[in-house]
């Protein structure tokens, strides 16, 4: 089984992640846990910074290396023969199509560089459509957008903190109410589910994740 959990930057995927990883592996499931690692790119603090200069290497840092975990995490599961192996990505490159269109709206990658993005990532794209490995579930985490950013605020990344409040906005449409991500979404996942988050504690928002993979 292939779990996604995602929604926009801070909305809680990671802390999510983390405990639903431990909850399962509580129950007796092997889990391979995907983090997200582009909180340790060379280029994210460039990217929060000067945009327009570096947006477009780092959407395809980001990508490629999405992809390489991607691609590491089946190899292994082509090796295991544990029916009760679970993949959970805290973001998948599924993802990576709203960050990398949201720039190329706003002008900080340019239109050449726009189009070798979208032929690269279509290579990726048909790479996970050949191996027949679609995330089961692609949970999608939901809170308010003033709640997002309250707790953006309240983590105190220096990068996050100093980005303008229009940018978390506007990644917060891509991701909620834009129809062609929801499409997109739904294209390559088997099953995309809503999760809301707002006023919930980790405990019982990994409980709803569990009952809707009807793990018992």
């Amino acid at each position: 089984m292939r779990i996604v959990i995602s929604g926009t930057v801070g909305v809680g995927k990671s802390t999510t992640t983390d405990l639903l990883v431990k909850t399962l592996r509580d129950k007796g499931y092997e889990v391979n846990h995907i983090k997200e690692n582009t909180v340790v790119s060379p280029y994210l603090t460039y990217f929060y910074t000067e945009p327009s200069k570096w947006a477009f290497i780092a959407q395809l840092d980001f990508l490629i290396e999405r992809f390489k975990q991607w691609l590491i995490d089946e190899k292994k599961r082509s090796k295991s023969t544990n029916k009760k192996l679970i993949t959970i990505y805290d973001r998948h490159f599924i993802d990576d199509y709203i960050f990398a269109e949201l720039h190329s709206i706003k002008e900080n990658i340019s239109q050449i560089n726009s189009i070798v993005y979208q032929t690269v990532y279509k290579e990726l794209l048909d790479k996970l459509i050949d191996a027949d490995a679609k995330p089961d579930f692609f949970f999608l985490l939901e809170a308010d957008l003033s709640t997002i950013v309250e707790r953006l605020k309240k983590r105190g990344r220096k990068i996050e903190v100093n980005t303008e409040e229009e940018y978390w906005k506007e990644l917060y449409d891509s991701y909620y109410i834009k129809p062609k991500f929801k499409y997109h979404f739904n294209k390559y996942s088997k099953k995309v589910l809503p999760i809301n988050t707002e006023n919930k504690d980790s405990t019982k928002i990994v409980s709803e994740i569990i009952t809707k993979m009807n793990i018992k």
